[in-house]
């Protein structure tokens, strides 16, 4: 006789293969078996408000990985105000679906080139203004200051945990920040002093016009326009308006009249200065000649020496001469005697 089958167990191994079905299935359709996956920590300063485990984490707009943790303080200066998130990123992804095959984040030497050459951020971005959500976006910022780490080594072991992934602030959070200062700038401002002295200006202002004879000053600036009036009104000022008019038409005239005689005598001025300026280079012309033959090896200046040197010699014959005459008149008829 056969032995009846136990329907608990029957129930328990029914039970087993659909969890280990569901199981297979979540992880073979998942893909979480096949995929290599890192994680990385940021510390945010700015408010979390809105992110939550499981937000996506974005590299340029395209999902990479999700947010694994979120703390309060995590290996971190027990100073230091900002919130702890551990994201985990899908480098089998980035480096194969996406193509970026240069960044693989989980070599360390890579990873520090990324960060600290090129700039790799991490940023809160919203993904809803309705819902108020966040996410997390890496992308490159090559003009980000200097890298500043938060995470602070096991005191144990001297390594760090995680690889950090530095944070920048989102342009929200640095306009409440600017309307922050603003608004405690504005709180400072004395704003019941500056009416109390707005307020004394307007009482001495007041109190000036009121001291003021506008009717005195009405009164006299229509009487000197009446005199003024009856100035320009009176025949002899017309008289000499059109006196002054004839002059200004003689003197018109007679500027046209000097312009006139003016004009030949500045022809007459250029062409005597021309006609001296001819005489004046045939001069040098001249004296250049005359230079040339003068100089100390000219033939003229040789045969002028010579001349002028028989003409002395003649002359102190004529001089001898005339001396001994002068001593022997008689000698004109008898002759020089011996």
């Amino acid at each position: 006789m056969s032995k009846k089958a136990n329907p608990a167990f029957i129930g328990i191994f029914v039970i087993g293969a659909i969890v280990l079905g569901v199981v297979a299935i979540m992880i073979f359709g998942s893909g979480q078996l096949f995929r290599k996956t890192e994680s990385f920590i940021l510390y945010f300063e700015d408010s979390i408000n809105g992110l939550e485990v499981g937000a996506p984490v974005k590299f340029k707009g395209v999902r990479i990985g999700q947010v694994t943790k979120i703390s309060i303080r995590f290996n971190q200066d027990d100073t230091s105000p900002h919130v702890p998130v551990v994201i985990e990123i899908d480098v089998d992804r980035l480096q194969n679906s996406l193509g970026v095959k240069d960044v693989d984040l989980s070599d360390p030497e890579i990873f520090r080139t990324q960060v600290e050459l090129l700039g790799l951020r991490a940023q809160l971005q919203q993904a809803s203004f309705v819902t108020g959500m966040l996410f997390v976006e890496l992308d490159y910022y090559p003009d980000a200051t200097s890298v500043y780490y938060v995470q602070q080594p096991d005191p144990e072991t001297g390594q760090k945990e995680y690889l950090e992934i530095p944070t920048v602030a989102t342009g929200f959070t640095e306009v409440i920040k600017k309307v922050s200062r603003m608004v405690d700038q504005i709180s400072k401002i004395d704003f019941a002093a500056i009416g109390r002295k707005v307020n004394d200006i307007l009482t001495k202002l007041d109190k000036g016009l009121g001291d003021i004879q506008f009717k005195k000053i009405n009164d006299k600036a229509v009487s000197t326009l009446e005199e003024l009036d009856a100035l320009l009104a009176d025949p002899q000022m017309k008289a000499l308006a059109g006196n002054v008019n004839l002059t200004l038409e003689d003197a018109r005239k007679l500027l046209d009249s000097v312009d006139g005689e003016i004009k030949p005598l500045v022809e007459q001025v250029n062409l005597t200065a021309a006609k001296a300026r001819e005489t004046l280079a045939e001069f040098e012309a001249l004296a250049t000649t005359a230079n040339t033959m003068l100089e100390p090896d000219s033939t003229l200046r040789f045969e002028l020496e010579n001349a002028l040197s028989e003409f002395a010699s003649a002359s102190r014959s004529i001089r001898i001469l005339a001396d001994y005459l002068e001593r022997n008149p008689s000698a004109l008829l008898t002759g020089k005697s011996d």
